[in-house]
């Protein structure tokens, strides 16, 4: 507890002579010349760091692959070929590597008689 007095009397006899030497001046404040402070001239800006929630960029996705003409009736080729082994739509579409909204399109495009179940 003494440590801590005595670090506050160093203080305070500090701040003491500063007053005193506040009063010797006149009491008149003093000019600080420019080129001090944060907004000078020459000093450097840095930048103040973000605040809050940063909006974060979704990945960007990639597009579906575009498939011709000629490969989606081989897909509804091998599409009915799947449903006489009697595979479901969802099984054939993972056999055949192709999303389930291709899988739907194919069979409404080409009119194909695939039940939703095998």
């Amino acid at each position: 507890m003494d440590q801590l007095i005595e670090e506050a009397a160093k203080r305070q006899s500090g701040l003491e002579a500063a007053k005193a030497a506040f009063f010797k001046s006149g009491g008149q404040s003093q000019l600080i010349p420019t080129g001090i402070g944060k907004d000078s001239p020459g000093a450097e800006q840095v930048p103040k760091p973000a605040y809050g929630y940063r909006t974060i960029e979704a990945p960007k996705s990639k597009r579906g692959r575009i498939i011709s003409d000629e490969e989606k009736a081989a897909l509804a080729v091998r599409l009915m070929e799947c449903k006489a082994e009697g595979m479901s739509r969802y099984k054939a579409s993972k056999h055949l590597e192709i999303s389930e909204t291709l899988c739907r399109k194919l069979i409404a495009d080409f009119a194909l008689d695939f039940p939703a179940t095998g």
